[in-house]
């Protein structure tokens, strides 16, 4: 079952590990692309899925409380 972008980010928790401090993009349950500046993430994503709705953050630092 897939679990979609944020559900999908949740699930992997300590997992991000290697891409904290990095932008990510997700579409269904895959990071389709990462990496330091938003804008060139976005635009690689958005090349290999131009008609999909993509999840897009920045993995931080330190862990957070989602309520």
């Amino acid at each position: 079952m897939k679990k979609g972008g944020f559900e999908y980010v949740m699930f992997l928790g300590d997992a991000l590990g290697k891409y904290v401090e990095k932008w990510i993009v997700v579409l269904d349950d895959n990071i389709v692309a990462s990496g330091e500046n938003l804008k060139e993430v976005y635009q690689k994503a958005k090349e290999k899925h131009p008609k999909e709705r993509l999840f897009v953050m920045k993995v931080p630092a330190d862990k957070i409380m989602v309520l």
